[in-house]
């Protein structure tokens, strides 16, 4: 009970104000030089933050989760002040961020976390961001004086690398094993991003490579990779095989010969078995007529060719076994039509 004429003294602690005419406050702390590009509305962009009252205390923060926070910003999924602060940062930029209630949780809050009206800061630390019509960016580090030939699809590629995030984290790299990195392109023996900045290389050149995530491994990331991250590949090609199409065992680089059953049957009995279809493809190779896939040996070739021509797989090929791999696909696709 208070006693009439009595004089009251209050300790009065000040959790917060605001005004409803306030805007977020952003205090930039750290703005990484240079800054090739700010986000926009519209990008999907991974961050930490610690959140707190005005009095300190802390009530969330993804470092605890281990994770990143990850969304689409500009769209209305987060709160708007979140989406507010969050265009036009740069890769790597730390800001504090003071958002009023009314761009916050409200006069409502949020459950038992937030109480209602609450003025929130947000430290945040902005890892990367990206835009799902972002493309593979590529930067030439070194290029060699001389580059006559340059690598294609269907090439063998060996190639050093190191992996890490937009952030500098290293995830993989090839020097970490005995052997380096070696992929066919083309042949979705990479993800797509490194696979097209693989392309068009001199041997001895060394590139920058970023790899948004629609690119690379996706909202699911990887093992060792977090979800929906943006890779930076340092990549130094080392040396490269031409390739094949896909199917082809050998390719002819120059004309086939007029009658290639009598050029392959060097005895001229009328049969060729596989010792001396391995002699004809091997001469082709070395003359420089002809070219094997690269990865597999001129045993596993010769074998697997003389396999399919001997059709009858009675150990010797005949006249009327023989077929060139561009004929037989093009009997394959004829017979295709005629059953449409």
């Amino acid at each position: 009970m208070i006693p009439p004429q009595a004089t009251l003294v209050f300790d009065i602690l000040l959790e917060d104000i605001h005004n409803p005419k306030d805007n977020i406050t952003v205090e930039s702390q750290e703005v990484p030089e240079p800054c090739a590009r700010r986000s926009v509305a519209g990008d999907y962009i991974r961050y930490h933050y610690n959140g707190t009252f005005l009095n300190g205390v802390t009530f969330d923060t993804s470092y605890q989760r281990n994770g990143t926070y990850n969304t689409y910003i500009g769209m209305g999924y987060v709160i708007p002040g979140m989406d507010q602060a969050l265009l036009g940062v740069c890769q790597g930029e730390r800001r504090r961020v003071i958002i009023p209630p009314h761009l916050a949780y409200g006069e409502q809050g949020a459950g038992d976390v937030i109480p209602p009206s609450a003025v929130l800061v947000f430290d945040i630390h902005v890892i990367d961001f990206h835009n799902p019509s972002d493309k593979v960016e590529i930067e030439i580090i070194y290029k060699p004086e001389v580059c006559n030939d340059t690598t294609a699809v269907n090439d063998l590629v060996r190639y050093h690398y190191n992996c890490t995030l937009m952030d500098g984290t290293l995830l993989f790299s090839s020097h970490d094993y005995e052997n380096m990195q070696d992929a066919v392109l083309g042949q979705d023996k990479v993800i797509d991003g490194l696979d097209e900045g693989l392309r068009g290389m001199c041997v001895g050149e060394k590139r920058r490579i970023i790899v948004p995530p629609h690119l690379g491994h996706g909202e699911r990331g990887a093992a060792g990779v977090p979800s929906s991250a943006v890779l930076v590949f340092n990549i130094e090609l080392v040396s490269f095989e031409r390739g094949v199409p896909p199917g082809y065992l050998f390719v002819w680089l120059e004309d086939t010969p007029a009658d290639l059953f009598e050029a392959m049957d060097m005895n001229k009995n009328g049969e060729v078995p596989m010792e001396e279809f391995g002699e004809f493809i091997k001469l082709q190779v070395s003359e420089g007529k002809g070219r094997i896939k690269p990865g597999m040996t001129m045993e596993e070739i010769v074998a697997d060719m003389f396999q399919n021509q001997d059709r009858n797989k009675d150990g010797v090929i005949t006249p009327n076994e023989l077929k060139l791999k561009v004929d037989e696909d093009k009997e394959r696709e004829q017979a295709r039509h005629e059953e449409l």
